[in-house]
């Protein structure tokens, strides 16, 4: 498959305009552009630059309300609602995780709840900022209910959840941090849609088509097929409880309102035909928590404990063709360093998207290093 290596730089500024033509102010756009050609940097092209065609459509539908701006809803102590009002999900989200930062170093712990929020891009983002600020984060969003998701609960054959990820952000001194990032379905939906760029197959065990049957082709999933929970057919039931436990969590956004995050529950996955205001059984939020380790005492001290722990991890024997443990986070660190010098490998297909909105809005496409 043929691909577009495309630098970083140039690129963030290409979709930074994109999202100014489409109505974003310059922090909103800013804070989109930077979100998801990180993304791409990680190593997470899923959650990256192939997101955008689909925020245009989701504005043009109506949906996505670039213009918008969160707000702080209520708020008591360290706990606070955020109305994201349909913004760009990566600028509402930094708005209350950069309220939960603030309000963690003053109580030692935060949390933020946001509903009416849409698709937020890589979660492992917001862990990330939090522990550059000498922070723990853990960022979860969900959504479950009949027909509202993409995923399966374990045992059944119809849709009922969302992706559902968790991300969890711990600094480790000297190491770094230890940053875990993972969807509760066997592969994120975004990485479906990369192996279809590339006219590539799935792994077994990650979807199901239409009639409930296994499959590893891209198309049967957006044929009505569905994503099956992490663990497989062993495991499973965890995947499905992790999965569930978030949209729970992600729920106690709703308490305000019988219709808030309405929008939320089909225009996540782009359906805003399906929506209906306060559907029984529905329910879905995103979940910001920030702990600040100096209020349990000394924080250097608490790095030095964590770090240590990630350097003993990486020196545990490796298995069998296997080079050396890695600790989570590190595949992205490793990732960002080389595509920052080589540059972000972009497939045909999605290039071609990209080249479709440059036309569009009369934006000039960054010249790629290749392709």
């Amino acid at each position: 498959m043929a691909e577009v290596l495309c630098p970083a730089g140039p690129l963030e500024q290409f979709i930074d305009q994109v999202c100014r033509v489409v109505g974003a102010d310059e922090t909103a756009a800013a804070e989109v552009a930077h979100h998801l050609v990180r993304a791409n940097l990680s190593g997470h092209d899923s959650h990256g630059v192939l997101r955008m065609p689909w925020y245009v459509q989701q504005i043009q539908n109506g949906v996505l309300k670039p213009e918008a701006r969160p707000e702080i809803v209520r708020q008591r102590g360290a706990t606070a609602l955020i109305d994201a009002r349909r913004s760009f999900g990566q600028y509402s989200t930094i708005f209350a995780l950069e309220w939960a930062m603030g309000a963690a170093r003053e109580h030692g712990i935060a949390t933020a709840a946001i509903r009416n929020s849409m698709h937020i891009g890589r979660l492992g983002e917001y862990a990330e900022r939090a522990v550059a600020e000498g922070l723990v984060g853990i960022a979860t969003y969900g959504a479950a209910g009949p027909g509202s998701g993409i995923v399966v609960p374990f045992g059944g054959r119809e849709r009922f959840l969302g992706t559902n990820p968790w991300s969890f952000g711990v600094p480790a001194g000297e190491e770094g941090l230890m940053l875990f990032d993972a969807a509760t379905s066997t592969i994120a939906e975004g990485k479906i849609r990369v192996a279809r760029s590339k006219g590539a197959q799935l792994p077994a065990g990650c979807i199901i088509d239409e009639s409930g049957q296994p499959s590893t082709q891209p198309d049967d999933f957006y044929a009505g097929g569905a994503l099956l929970p992490l663990g497989g057919d062993a495991g499973g039931h965890k995947g499905y409880g992790l999965a569930l436990t978030a949209a729970l969590l992600g729920g106690l956004a709703m308490i305000e309102s019988d219709t808030a995050d309405s929008w939320d529950i089909g225009a996540r996955h782009g359906r805003a035909d399906e929506v209906a205001a306060g559907p029984t059984g529905h329910i879905t939020g995103v979940l910001l928590i920030v702990l600040d380790p100096s209020f349990f005492g000394d924080a250097d001290r608490y790095g030095a404990l964590t770090g240590a722990t990630l350097a003993a991890a990486r020196e545990v024997k490796p298995a069998a063709g296997v080079q050396r443990v890695l600790t989570p986070g590190e595949p992205e660190k490793i990732s960002r360093e080389r595509r920052e010098r080589e540059g972000i490998p972009l497939p045909d297909a999605i290039w071609e998207e990209l080249s479709g909105l440059a036309t569009q809005f009369n934006i000039p496409l960054p010249e790629p290093v290749r392709g």
